[in-house]
Formats: C-alpha cells, structure tokens, sequence
C-alpha cells in the first residue's frame, strides 16, 4: 500500500503542475470593487440590512463559486470559496502547521494591550511552531474522551438544576418559555463550560444582580460576538484611528479576562490549599491545565469559555427549534431516551450514554441545516488551482460551507430536518446518500490539526441538555420561524418562546 502512495505522490505533483499551468491567472478571480463594496455596504445600500451570510450568498449568485473580497483598511484581499471539492483541495495541502487567520483585534489585544496576561497568543492568535507547541501541551487534556467523560455527572446534576427553572419561568396557562429564554440559555451555557473551564460553580442561575461580574461576564461576551463582526469582518476604520467600536471591543476583553483571569487564580488558591489525593485521572481539565503551566491555564480558560458561551447556546438553540418543528422526530428521540432514562429524573452516565445514535443523528442534522458557523478560514499551505484559476500559496481564503451544507446536489431534501440520513445501519437512500458525500460538505468543528480543541466539551453539554430537556418535555413552537443573524457566529435572532410541556411518563 506505502508503495502504491509513494508511487501516486509524484503523478499527483504532476498532474498539479500541468493544472498550474493552464489554469488562469489569480487576477481572474472576479468579485466586488472596493468602490462597489463600499457603496453596497453603505447606509441605504443593498447589503446595509443583510448579515454576513446573506451578503456572501447574494455576491455568490452574481459571481459564482469562487470570488475575491477586495483588501481595505489594513483588511487583506481574501478568495471565497463555495465547491467541497475546493475545501478538501485547501484543506489536504494546509501542512502540520495550518495557518488559520487570527482575529486582529485580539491579537492586538493581547500583544500590545494584556502581554502582562497573556505571554503567548493562545490557540487563536499563534501560527507556526509556537501555535504547534501550544497546541501539543493541551491536546492530551483537551482531546481524550476518557477526560471527558468524567464530567457527565456533573453537567447531568446541574442540568436537574436547569430543568426545575425551566418549570418555574415557563407560563403556567400557556406553558410558553418567556421573552428573555436566549439569557437563560446563556447563564446555564456559562455556568456549565465553567464546570469544566474553570473548575468550579459560578451560581447564575435563577435572579442574578444586573452589577454583578457574572452579569457584566454574560454581557460582554454577546458584545464580543457583535464587535467581531464590525471590526473584524467587515471594512473599520480602528487601525487607523480607535473607532468607539474599537475601544468598546478593549473594554469587552477586559472583562472577559479578568473574570477568567479571577476564577482561574481562585482555583489554583482553591488547589494549593488542598492536600493533593486524587489520581492523575480524576483530576479535573483545571487542575491538568496548571500542572501544565498556570499562565497555559488562565490562556486555555478564557479561550474555552469565551467561545463556549454564545456558540453552545447557539447551538443547543438549533436543535431545540429542529426538534420543536419536526415533532414526529423528537418522539423517536424520546423513545430513545427511555431506554437508558427510564424515568424523567433518571441519571446520565458515560455508560448509558455510549449507545444514542438517534441523539447524535438529531443533533449533527440540526447544526447542518442551522450552522453555528458560516465556514472557516485558511492560508493557503501550497500553490493551488481552484475553479480552474491560479491560488497562490498563502493567499487568504475562506471556505463558506453553510451553503454547501443545504445544496440539494449533495443532499435530497438539503433543507429538511432527517435525522434518519446519518444512522450508520440504516440503507435507506439517504443515508446511503450521506455516506456518499464528501465529508469536506460538512465540518462544524473543522478539520485537521486546527480542529476546535473544545469540541468534545461542546458535544457533551449539547448532549446532555437535549436529553434531559426531551426526555422531560414536550417541546413545541407556535410562532413564526425562528430567523438567525450572523455576528461572529449565527445566533438566534429572536425570542425563544418554546412550548414546554411535561412528558408523562
């Protein structure tokens, strides 16, 4: 087999020569002017009420498949891309050290504003050999299921905790969820990425004082989401001179560091004090993360809970609405549940868990008909031809799959919610269909070694909320279609007034 790959190797390079050669030049790209970008972008103009999606999938309409996005104001021309084929090609030739643009105005944070804090970038703003050596000291805390599934109990206890609230909030007559349910979700999402992150129990749920840091934490985050969006992916002024956004963004990392920056010294305090009686394998991500370095910790713990918040909220927001409009699915769901939760208030365990195909079906269908993310973005690890022109080698691009994901080429019924499509001993046509497609379609979490280094944390707690929350209820929902806006990541774009109803039995 080695032999037959080192043999294809070359006629590979070959083949990428001869299309290098007669693919056209990168100045061929088409796409918007500055001038026309400006003007579309502008109040009164043809994006000004548009997300971020929206707008990419009206230029892709006139440009196709792949286009340019003209460079402006310190912003770097960046090549969009639409085909999985396109993805893979990107992808497959990143090499060991992928570069994944980072987020100027965090890494201009925290190199000229916190490097008191911050000694190196982290995760999201390092490339090369120091993101490699960051990423291979937390990988083996981050990445081993056995790790984390020793927080299924506790995440189970405090989503008991979250199912009482959900009781006492919702409407008694009309058992409708009320207007401030996002906020809600939002506290449990923080209360339980802080479980792990930051080893311990903030308490939000339930009345929270409006000065206290855990409100001012929960606020800051959502900004950042918005901010992100106007400084960081759309055209800004804030490096040539700082724009009211700029220094609201300064603030809101601010907060959200030193509320990090806080619980991570309380915790390391919290373990000195502590005679150290647990084996390496109950030790908490926390207390790994410390054995690492304390200054790795307090860098990962922000990292963690500063993306976990808005984009598992989000997500477990998706599949709520999924299955609130497909009741039929979210009766096999159940069905499901009771066989490893036999009544409502049974526990969840790394045991009963193991076997929830149906689950993960619901779960992974959700995020490809709703995605949290539009795509991700990449160098370019090699001279490459996409769409028969010329990508030079470190060439910006951005993979736009939230498209793909619903393109009733790939998938039949691209936009329907069919859990069915992803059971493994299932050969219906679908599910045939879906073993079929390129998994570059569809990567929530990415690809390769820049993969989300929180993604299993993220599945557990989706996991865990939706089957304690179906397996308890009956979720519902009257009212028009839940829209979503993109603002960093897609979140809900208005009120989640879900119906919840006690299940029997």
């Amino acid at each position: 087999m080695r032999a037959i790959e080192a043999a294809a190797a070359p006629v590979a390079e070959t083949q990428l020569q001869n299309d290098w050669n007669t693919a056209l030049p990168y100045e061929k790209i088409s796409g918007p002017s500055r001038l026309t970008l400006i003007k579309d972008s502008l109040p009164g103009g043809k994006f000004t009420t548009l997300n971020l999606g929206d707008v990419m999938e009206q230029y892709r309409q006139q440009y196709g498949n792949i286009f340019k996005m003209p460079g402006m104001l310190g912003k770097p021309e960046t090549v969009l891309v639409f085909d999985p084929k396109d993805f893979e090609a990107i992808y497959r030739t990143e090499g060991v050290w992928p570069f994944r643009p980072s987020l100027e105005t965090i890494t201009y944070y925290r190199r000229k504003v916190r490097p008191d804090i911050f000694s190196t970038g982290g995760l999201g703003v390092e490339q090369g050999k120091e993101w490699a050596e960051f990423r291979a000291a937390v990988n083996p805390v981050m990445m081993q299921p056995k790790i984390v599934k020793q927080y299924v109990p506790q995440i189970d206890k405090f989503m008991d905790e979250f199912i009482v609230r959900v009781k006492k909030i919702r409407d008694s007559n009309t058992y409708e969820l009320p207007e401030n349910f996002e906020e809600e979700l939002n506290r449990w999402s923080l209360e339980a990425i802080c479980i792990i992150a930051l080893d311990t129990r903030l308490g939000v749920m339930g009345k929270l004082d409006k000065n206290s840091k855990e409100h001012e934490f929960i606020n800051a985050v959502k900004r950042f989401f918005y901010l992100i969006s106007v400084l960081d992916l759309k055209p800004s002024m804030w490096k040539v001179f700082p724009t009211p956004d700029f220094k609201e963004m300064m603030r809101v990392l601010d907060v959200i560091t030193d509320f990090s920056f806080h619980h991570v010294d309380e915790a390391k305090k919290r373990l000195e004090s502590q005679v150290n009686t647990k084996s390496e394998k109950e030790q908490s991500v926390l207390e790994k993360l410390i054995k690492i370095n304390p200054k790795v910790a307090t860098i990962m713990a922000t990292d963690i809970v500063m993306a976990g918040v808005d984009e598992t909220s989000s997500a477990v927001t998706t599949v709520l609405f999924t299955l609130a409009k497909n009741p039929d699915k979210q009766e096999i769901l159940r069905n499901e549940l009771r066989k490893i939760l036999p009544e409502k208030d049974s526990p969840l365990t790394p045991q009963n868990m193991s076997n929830l195909p149906y689950l993960r079906a619901c779960i992974k269908e959700s995020l490809r008909v709703l995605p949290v993310v539009i795509g991700n973005s990449r160098k370019t690890g090699k001279d490459l031809v996409l769409k028969g022109h010329k990508v030079p080698k470190g060439t910006n691009v951005l993979l736009v799959s939230a498209h793909t994901q619903v393109d009733e080429r790939l998938y039949t019924g691209g936009e329907k919610f069919i859990p069915e499509r992803w059971l493994k001993n299932q050969e219906s046509e679908l599910s045939k269909e879906a073993k079929s497609v390129s998994p570059f379609t569809f990567l929530p979490f990415g690809f390769g070694p820049r993969m989300c280094i929180g993604r299993r944390f993220a599945e557990l707690e989706i996991e865990v909320f939706i089957s304690k929350i179906i397996r308890n209820f009956y979720v519902g929902w009257e009212r028009p279609d839940l829209k979503f806006k993109t603002v960093g990541i897609n979140v809900p774009d208005g009120k989640l007034q879900f119906k919840i109803k006690d299940v029997e039995n």
